[in-house]
C-alpha cells in the first residue's frame, strides 16, 4: 500500500495529433506503514469471552497489517495485498504496485510509529488510527489518518488511509482515546450530501454555492483543482476536453468526534469523459506515460472517439458541529479503469 502520495505527475494525451505533455489533478497517493517486532497473528479477533476491543487490540492488529502489507507492498504481490486491504485503500494500492512495476524499482518497506487510536464501544466493526509512516531509505516521516474495518470472514483490513498536511497533525492525532462512532451515522445525511456536492464541485475549480460549506484548502482548491483546471486547458491546446462527472459518494463507517468537530472520510467515485473538442481531431488518445493508464496497467496507447476513466477519490474531513467551514486535512486520487469508446 506504498507509493500512495504524489501530486498529479505529467500525464501525455493528444486528440487526433502527437502527444503533448500536461499535467493533470491526481493528487496524495499515499504511502502505509509498517509495524516491526515479531510476527503476531492479530488480524482475528480475540475469542469469545476476552476483554473488549480496545486501545491494545487496535495496535495489535495495526502491527500485523504492518508486517504483512509493508512485505507485499516491497514484493509487489497484488494477491498479498487483497488479504490485509479492501477498496478504496487497495485500489491506490494497485495503482502503486503499477506505478513502481512501471519506473523499475521496488517501493520502500515502511512502519507505523506512535499510533493513536479511535476505537468504538463493545466489539466494534471498524476503528480509527493515526500514525507517523516510517519509510525505509527516506528522511520523510508524513503521518496518516486510517480505518480498518472487520470483513464477513473475521478478518480486519484496512479501508481508508490519507496522509495529513503538516497543519494538520495536531487534529488528526486528536482522535487518541476517544470513542469512535460506527454505522456512518457521524454525520446526517442532509450534512453529508451537502458536503460531498461541494467537496466535488470545488475538486474541479467550481463550487454549489455554497463555498462557506468547505474553507479554502491548498489541497483542495490549489493542487487538485488547479491541476484539474491545467489538465483541460492543455487538452484543449491539443483539439480536446474533458467533463468530470461525480458517479456516488459514500461516508467511512467509522467517524470520530473531536474537539473541533468530527473527523471522517469520504470517497467519491467519478468518471472522466474526453472528447475531441467540437472542430477538433474525430479522436482522442492517451499515451502510454499517462498516469492514468500506468495506474490501470495498460502499456500502449488508447484512443477513441471518447475515453472514460473511472477513478476513486478520498478525503479525510473535519466537519465542524455546525457543519459550515469543514477543512480537508488530506486527500488522495488515482484512476480505476480507462476504456475507450
Amino acid at each position: 500500500m506504498l507509493g500512495r502520495r504524489s501530486v498529479r505527475s505529467p500525464r501525455t494525451l493528444a486528440a487526433g495529433m502527437p502527444a503533448m505533455p500536461f499535467a493533470a489533478a491526481t493528487v496524495a497517493l499515499l504511502v502505509l506503514t509498517g509495524c516491526g517486532g515479531e510476527p503476531v497473528d492479530a488480524a482475528t479477533p480475540a475469542p469469545h469471552g476476552s476483554a473488549a476491543f480496545g486501545r491494545d487490540r487496535a495496535a495489535l492488529v495495526l502491527t500485523a497489517f504492518d508486517q504483512a502489507d509493508a512485505a507485499a507492498s516491497v514484493a509487489g504481490d497484488v494477491e498479498a495485498l487483497r488479504a490485509q486491504e479492501v477498496p478504496p485503500s487497495l485500489d491506490l494500492s494497485i495503482a502503486a504496485v503499477r506505478r513502481a512495476a512501471y519506473n523499475q524499482r521496488a517501493q520502500p518497506s515502511f512502519q507505523h510509529i506512535n499510533p493513536v487510536f479511535a476505537v468504538p464501544p463493545g466489539e466494534p466493526a471498524c476503528f480509527l488510527a493515526t500514525a507517523t509512516l516510517r519509510l525505509t531509505g527516506s528522511e520523510l516521516a508524513p503521518t496518516d489518518v486510517s480505518q480498518f474495518v472487520l470483513g464477513a470472514d473475521g478478518q480486519w483490513k484496512l479501508s481508508h488511509n490519507v496522509q495529513v498536511t503538516q497543519p494538520s497533525l495536531v487534529v488528526a492525532r486528536s482522535i487518541d482515546g476517544l470513542p469512535a462512532t460506527a454505522g456512518g451515522t457521524a454525520l446526517d445525511e442532509t450534512s453529508r450530501r451537502a458536503l460531498a456536492a461541494e467537496v466535488f464541485a470545488r475538486s474541479v475549480g467550481s463550487t454549489t454555492g455554497n463555498r462557506s460549506l468547505v474553507v479554502s484548502s491548498p489541497l483542495l482548491d490549489g493542487q487538485f483543482a488547479g491541476g484539474w483546471e491545467v489538465y483541460g486547458q492543455q487538452l484543449a491546446g491539443v483539439g480536446g476536453a474533458v467533463q468530470r462527472t461525480m458517479d456516488r459518494a459514500e461516508w467511512s463507517d467509522c467517524g470520530v468526534k473531536v474537539p473541533t468537530g468530527t473527523l471522517t472520510f469520504l470517497t467519491i467515485h467519478a468518471t472522466d469523459t474526453l472528447r475531441p473538442a467540437p472542430g477538433g481531431p474525430s479522436t482522442v488518445r492517451l499515451e502510454p506515460q499517462s498516469p492514468d493508464l500506468i495506474a490501470t496497467g495498460h502499456l500502449k496507447a488508447i484512443s477513441g472517439k471518447s475515453i472514460r476513466v473511472t477513478r476513486v477519490e478520498t478525503f479525510v474531513l473535519l466537519v465542524p458541529a455546525q457543519t459550515v467551514g469543514a477543512s480537508v486535512l488530506g486527500l488522495n486520487d488515482t484512476a480505476l479503469t480507462v476504456t475507450a469508446g
